[in-house]
């Protein structure tokens, strides 16, 4: 496998079909004019002595050379060992709600957008944990199993909307279950789970689920988003297409507000704490700092850890034959009597 170190330096070779162009242009021009100062019969021994072979191939050499230092430039690195690669860290999975309730406006720019974007500063923090994501509203699934990979993690995130799950409600229950299946591993230590919601219209069995949480030793951080006072929902009509706030079965304005009890009592009965986005801007950096004080696990991963710098032997060749195409003669041996 190969990478590149400064790809933003590929524009060197693009000077390649430039010389080849100008030195074409140059054959031509010099050809023309010998012709037409000479003519056609007196042309020929004019280049008696000149070996028309030599000064292509000097140009190709040139040409060789300039393309093997301009891959140089760029810097190839080659890895070809897949290596076991081993890490210190705890398993995280961080549970989104994505229930329509979470557009509304009260955190800006909503709340699932400035869940998101603090979401995305805390994968940046983390240095050897592995991160999964669950997206929930009235049902949940997984939606980037654990991995070590957090550009990956980062391109699950963006893709989080309130429109994933058409099943409306917030089935926090069903998140952690969720959550917890996707962890995998028997241990009862070393796991995390972030819930990330504004607890309204909580649904399913709580109890049993906790029980399985303290059972399989999951800290739960859970981070409310929204306001206590609450705020309106806006949403796009799906016929008209037009801008409008959720409205109930009397059509009246649906107001949303942050419900704090569920998500207080889910992370007190884990052992973890819960904070609120609006309140502290703070959070992420909070729950990372607690994170660090765990005790953490060897985490393997197989991954191309060996890549070395290879520009070297590249960047000698390309000077080598650059040198090699100064030192050529374009002249050939000078005729003698003895040659007749």
């Amino acid at each position: 496998m190969v990478k590149f170190s400064y790809l933003g330096l590929i524009w060197f070779l693009l000077l390649i079909p430039l010389v080849w162009g100008i030195q074409w242009r140059f054959r031509r021009g010099q050809k023309r004019a010998l012709t037409e100062f000479a003519g056609t019969e007196l042309y020929p021994k004019l280049l008696e002595n000149t070996q028309l072979q030599r000064v292509r191939r000097k140009q190709q050499l040139r040409l060789l050379a300039l393309a093997l230092i301009g891959l140089a430039l760029i810097g190839p690195k080659m890895g070809r060992k897949l290596m076991e690669v081993k890490r210190k860290g705890i398993d995280i999975i961080i549970a989104f709600d994505t229930s329509v309730s979470m557009n509304a406006e009260d955190v800006k720019p909503n709340r699932l957008m400035r869940a998101k974007y603090e979401t995305g500063k805390f994968i940046n923090l983390l240095r050897g944990d592995r991160v999964g994501l669950v997206a929930f509203a009235g049902i949940s699934y997984l939606q980037c199993p654990l991995t070590l990979d957090y550009s990956a993690a980062k391109l699950f995130l963006d893709v989080i909307d309130t429109g994933v799950i058409g099943t409306q409600g917030t089935a926090i229950a069903d998140a952690l279950e969720t959550s917890l299946n996707a962890f995998k591993s028997k241990e009862k230590k070393h796991k995390v789970i972030i819930v990330i919601s504004d607890g309204e219209d909580h649904e399913g069995d709580l109890e049993s689920v906790m029980e399985r949480v303290k059972d399989e030793g999951t800290i739960i951080y859970s981070v409310g988003v929204g306001s206590l006072t609450g705020s309106t929902i806006p949403m796009v009509n799906a016929k008209s297409g037009e801008f409008e706030y959720k409205r109930d079965r009397a059509n009246r304005v649906v107001t949303t507000a942050l419900k704090e009890a569920t998500l207080r009592e889910i992370a007190a009965l884990s052992g973890g704490k819960y904070y609120n986005l609006g309140a502290d801007a703070d959070v992420f950096s909070k729950i990372y700092k607690e994170i660090l004080q765990m005790e953490q696990k060897d985490i393997r991963s197989h991954e191309y850890s060996d890549y070395q710098e290879r520009y070297q032997l590249i960047l000698a060749l390309g000077i080598g034959l650059f040198l090699i195409s100064l030192l050529l003669s374009e002249k050939g041996r000078p005729a003698t009597e003895t040659d007749d």
